[in-house]
């Protein structure tokens, strides 16, 4: 869609026209833009560069003015006689008065008189050290070479800038050094005079020193630990601004060379080359706003026309009928405009049509099953985009082909009218309600999970409960609903079709009136399509055998029991487990076939044993669909009087999740089968749903525990502890106890032990046929 909309945008002469213009503006702002930006900056660095040339003039300017101003001052001292007198006596108190009046008069720090022995003869600095080395014998001798010597040198850690000149009368008598301190005011003053920033730095071992500088404490150490990569000139970084420097030789000290360091902060030059440059985007960027809205003006003016007729196309192609196409001049353009309406009304006249022939119903007006189907798609999209839920409700009417029948089918599509009606008015305004087929409606419920519906499943069921007046004849219509939820039982629209229509038809069997999809309504193999026949032509034809394993009492009293198993050898496909034709015979209903069969042949088989003086009491199980059938009981009655079998020799056997669907009527049933004096025990006890309170209230004698708290019984201490709870727990509740899935002597005495009243297990033995379960007891009774 998006490399559409572009390739649209690429075709469209307004763009282009509005794109060519912008981009050749662009194009000059940005050569202008470019060249000014160059030599802006070749300027703003060429400025930059000059005023250091500047400032390293002014710098050794006022150097030598502060050496004149030393000249002079020690000038003046040497030429003083009291001085000179002083220097033939040796008085050093007259010598450091005369050097601290003469030093306090023009500013210098420093005053010290040598003899011509290069020994001290007075220092202002250090008065006791009269008689000591002069310490800068090298300038010294220079100052005897050529009558006077300047430098600057370091004294107790400190920079001076100091001169040596003779003291005649007339021959050279003494030497004197005048000095001024090189100090962070000094710099300041230079700063003030030159506009740069100024440092003085030694190249003494083990480093760098600065003695004196202008910059702050944050660039001061920043350039403390640059100094070893410094260069004459360059440029450097301190405390994230840039400088342009030129580092400048003064004189060579005891110490080491000492340079002065000229620094002029780029950041500060460059700012009004930045802010013109921010001037010159502004008024490109508003150049580019005029020329674009200019651009799109006289473009709109030129391709309006073209355009509003181009998008009425497109709505067109894209399904919207309902436009005004507001042109009416008489160019080509008007008559290309009024037979783009004529078209345009044509073709939403035609397409109302088929819309209203494919996807909606004749009948009731509502959505038929192809809307009803792109609706659930686009509804399952967004929910899965939004991580949402969605139901669906499957609705078919009982017992409608009756009315049709009865009635005729003209009142049968009034009761469909009818019931469409009511369904789209008891729904929200987001929902769906669409007629698939016949007498089967559907809802679509977006945001709705399953809890939701079935907690307000009586909105929909209340639409029934008004009888239907059909000119003057109260009808009752009943329906059966099947309920689905996205994400959980599908995540396409053909799932949860599937999986609604067979819970609908779990409803319309139960009678429940509802049911909810379960997951463990599976779906069959292909396979299973003729199993089906095969099944009743089973059943029909006695090809089902029944097997037989033995329930053994621990303590060797009672008579012999045993569990009677269905068994299928099919003549073609050969053995078929339990486990692929029972679940599938309860799914589809013939269950109930199977169930009378079993018992049947269980009954008659307990009957034969009987009259033959070895009484077997035989259990059968019985599935969920069973416990819901009412005529359940009157069946078994039948059954046992047929074969004149006293009723204590029959025990039917259910799973505890087979009362759990609808408990009331299973109950009901549980209740008429103990009045016969059958027993009835609960299998895989422990597995399913059932609670205590609620177990306490079933008409059962016997509990069977489950296979998998058996098997590991004799190592597994968990085991063991629920084993042995549940024996208690069912001899106090007056119920025999049986374990099943036995296999190994051990658990039998761990079994006998906790007081188990019977096993059920390979350990005695595999589910057998008749013949081998007779000739299995005559070996258990010679053992014995």
């Amino acid at each position: 869609m998006r490399n559409e909309f572009w390739q649209r945008s690429r075709q469209s002469l307004t763009l282009r026209i509005v794109v060519f213009f912008t981009a050749l503006l662009a194009l000059v702002l940005s050569a202008a833009f470019a060249l000014v930006s160059a030599a802006n900056l070749r300027i703003s660095r060429d400025t930059v560069a000059h005023e250091l040339d500047t400032g390293e003039k002014v710098f050794r300017r006022l150097l030598e003015q502060n050496a004149s101003k030393l000249t002079q001052g020690a000038g003046v001292l040497a030429s003083d006689f009291g001085l000179r007198e002083a220097i033939g006596t040796g008085d050093t108190a007259t010598l450091l008065s005369a050097l601290r009046n003469h030093g306090n008069r023009i500013g210098a720090q420093i005053a010290m008189v040598s003899g011509l022995d290069n020994r001290l003869l007075a220092d202002t600095l250090h008065p006791d050290r009269s008689g000591q080395a002069y310490p800068f014998a090298p300038l010294l001798a220079e100052a005897g070479q050529r009558g006077s010597a300047s430098g600057i040198e370091v004294i107790d850690g400190r920079l001076y800038q100091i001169l040596v000149v003779p003291v005649r009368a007339p021959i050279t008598l003494a030497w004197i050094t005048m000095g001024f301190e090189v100090d962070d005011p000094t710099a300041a003053d230079l700063q003030a005079l030159a506009g740069l920033q100024v440092s003085f730095l030694v190249q003494q071992r083990p480093g760098w020193q600065i003695y004196a500088s202008t910059l702050g404490p944050a660039q001061r150490a920043a350039l403390q630990t640059q100094l070893s990569a410094l260069r004459a000139a360059g440029q450097l970084t301190l405390a994230q601004e840039v400088y342009a420097t030129r580092r400048i030789q003064l004189g060579h000290s005891v110490k080491g060379p000492v340079y002065a360091l000229l620094a002029r902060s780029l950041d500060e030059a460059m700012a009004p080359f930045y802010a013109l440059q921010g001037t010159l985007i502004i008024l490109a960027g508003f150049a580019l706003l005029v020329c674009l809205l200019v651009g799109i003006r006289l473009a709109r003016r030129i391709t309006g026309p073209l355009r509003a007729l181009a998008l009425v196309a497109q709505r067109i192609r894209a399904g919207d009928y309902r436009q005004d196409i507001a042109i009416h001049d008489g160019s080509e353009i008007g008559q290309l405009a009024g037979s783009l309406a004529h078209m345009q009304q044509a073709i939403a006249e035609r397409e109302a049509e088929i819309s209203k022939l494919a996807f909606q119903d004749s009948l009731t007006g509502l959505p038929n099953r192809l809307r009803f189907n792109q609706r659930l798609d686009e509804a399952i999209l967004r929910a899965e985009q939004a991580q949402g839920q969605l139901s669906v409700l499957l609705i078919d009417l009982d017992r409608f082909q009756q009315i049709n029948d009865t009635l005729g089918h003209p009142y049968g599509d009034r009761v469909l009218a009818e019931v469409g009606r009511r369904l789209a008015a008891c729904a929200r305004a987001e929902d769906t309600v669409a007629r698939l087929s016949g007498d089967e409606f559907a809802l679509l419920l977006p945001g709705m999970s399953t809890s939701a519906v079935l907690q307000n499943i009586g909105r929909i069921k209340r639409v029934f409960d008004q009888r239907f007046d059909l000119d003057g004849r109260p009808l009752d219509v009943r329906a059966s609903i099947g309920v689905v939820g996205y994400p959980e039982h599908g995540d396409n629209a053909i799932e949860l079709m599937r999986c609604a229509d067979m819970a609908m038809y779990r409803a319309k069997r139960s009678g429940s009136g509802h049911a909810l999809y379960d997951t463990g309504m599976r779906t069959f193999r292909e396979e299973h399509l003729s199993l089906l026949g095969d099944l009743q032509q089973a059943v029909d034809n006695n090809e089902l055998i029944l097997y037989y394993q033995p329930k053994v009492a621990i303590n060797g009293a009672g008579g012999d029991e045993a569990e009677a198993l269905v068994r299928w050898i099919h003549p073609r496909k050969g053995f078929i487990p339990p486990g692929e034709f029972i679940p599938f015979a309860e799914q589809t209903g013939y269950i109930k076939e199977l169930t009378r069969w079993v018992l049947a042949r269980a009954i008659k088989q307990a009957g034969q044993w009987l009259r033959e003086g070895r009484p077997v009491k035989v259990s059968v199980n019985l599935s969920t669909r069973d416990l819901l059938d009412p005529g359940l009981p009157a069946t078994v009655a039948s059954l046992i009087d047929l074969a004149n079998l006293p009723p204590d020799y029959l025990c039917l056997e259910i799973t505890e999740s087979g009362f759990m669907d609808e408990p009331a009527k299973a109950l009901d049933v549980l209740h008429k089968l103990r009045t016969l004096g059958l027993s009835l025990a609960i299998d895989d006890y422990g597995t399913g749903y059932s609670s205590l309170a609620y177990i306490r209230r079933l008409p059962i004698t016997e509990l069977k525990i489950d296979r998998a708290f058996v098997l590991e019984l004799a190592h597994s201490q968990g085991d063991a502890q629920i084993v042995r709870s549940t024996i208690e727990l069912g001899h106090r509740l007056g119920l025999k106890v049986v374990a099943e899935g036995v296999e190994d002597q051990p658990v039998v005495a761990v079994l006998a032990e906790m007081g188990c009243d019977r096993i059920q297990g390979y350990v005695f033995g595999k589910p057998m046929p008749a013949e081998a379960f007779d000739q299995w007891r005559n070996a258990r009774l010679q053992l014995q």
